[in-house]
């Protein structure tokens, strides 16, 4: 696992276990590209479904991309990078992906998908440095909007989640390098709730939930020599390369199905790094909410996906630039397990990263 990708959730599918009675613990991965995207200084490129922003509640610096009927997503500004424009699906040119072949980023299956990787009421779902906890925002939102959370909710009304996406919905990871300046992206998680204040209004099988975007969502990949592995390692690296694809295909990837609807099934097949789909990794409340019967097999396809307005924009965001630093966020109530405290300070690393010398953790 790495310091400090925007969250990097482990995604569970294919198990056959009912997520309600899994707490799988966030695990740092990675994911990437989609439309074509600026860098961190222009308008995001738009394509012949992105429609402008004043219609939706993307914000006034996000762009909505219609995907499919029933199913649209705000796109932040990036910084074109690896992690936002896979080496094997697009490069990027003068700031902006250009997609290979027939690979048209989130439109390339033009479906949107739910997984699952952890339970608010444990802290699990602590997978990025934030402003405030998971749990908190859903509470916050929770209130806000008069419905419940998921997690413990009854009957088949609209419930209250937490999600994570990929990167060019999330926006780029804390870790992401800016190639124009050789250092990290300043403006990273363009796409988190606490950054937009949008939240994903999704309907599956089950029922409907609104979720705030609070994480990264992992995907699989291979970089440097690298076995096929979450993919936090490689969200910079020039010849990052997608491992097999969960869901359809996409070109580059196909070839190597071995998730749903494939030959084989792996554990390491890919939901996010080729980000050929809409994709949400939800709590497990959320999903066994949104998904119902269907959650048995530890995925299900989504109907509807509509963004909206849920918090005010944080201004303060991104969080722990004037105090902790990579991989740790502010914890005045001392370490927890998973996060260990950095020695001298009130701060705790993210899920399983271990303090460095300099006050970091990775």
């Amino acid at each position: 696992m790495f310091a400090v990708l925007v969250g990097c959730a482990a995604s569970r599918e294919g198990t056959g276990l009912e997520p309600a009675a899994v707490d799988s613990s966030p695990q740092d991965g990675d994911s990437p590209p989609l439309d074509a995207v600026a860098d961190d200084g222009g308008e995001p490129a738009r394509t012949a479904d992105a429609r402008p922003s004043a219609t939706t509640a993307c914000g006034p610096e996000g762009t909505l991309l219609h995907v499919a009927s029933d199913v649209d997503v705000c796109l932040p500004k990036t910084v074109c990078t690896a992690e936002t424009c896979p080496p094997p699906l697009g490069r990027c040119v003068d700031g902006v992906c250009q997609f290979r072949g027939e690979y048209k980023g989130l439109a390339t299956l033009p479906e949107a998908w739910a997984t699952y990787y952890c339970t608010l009421s444990t802290g699990g779902c602590h997978g990025v440095t934030q402003l405030a906890f998971p749990e908190d925002n859903a509470a916050a939102i929770s209130k806000r909007l008069g419905l419940p959370l998921c997690e413990g909710a009854s009957g088949s009304g609209p419930c209250v989640g937490i999600a994570a996406s990929s990167p060019t919905v999330v926006g780029n990871s804390q870790q992401a390098i800016d190639p124009k300046t050789g250092a990290p992206v300043a403006k990273w998680g363009l796409g988190l709730t606490e950054a937009s204040g949008v939240c994903y209004e999704v309907t599956g099988p089950g029922g409907t939930a609104i979720v705030a975007l609070t994480d990264r969502c992992g995907g699989y990949c291979r970089c440097k020599g690298s076995g096929f592995m979450e993919c936090g390692p490689c969200v910079s690296a020039p010849d990052m390369e997608p491992n097999c694809a969960c869901v359809g295909s996409a070109p580059g990837v196909s070839a190597a199905c071995c998730g749903r609807g494939c030959a084989e099934e792996k554990a390491d097949c890919d939901w996010c790094a080729s980000n050929n789909h809409p994709h949400f990794d939800l709590d497990t409340g959320a999903f066994n909410h949104v998904c119902g019967a269907d959650s048995k097999n530890g995925s299900c396809r989504i109907h509807r996906v509509r963004p909206s307005s849920c918090l005010p924009p944080n201004p303060a965001w991104p969080p722990g630039a004037a105090s902790c630093k990579a991989g740790s966020f502010q914890c005045d109530d001392g370490p927890s397990p998973h996060h260990a405290q950095v020695p001298g300070t009130k701060c705790c690393c993210n899920w399983d990263l271990t303090p460095k010398p300099d006050g970091s953790c990775g």
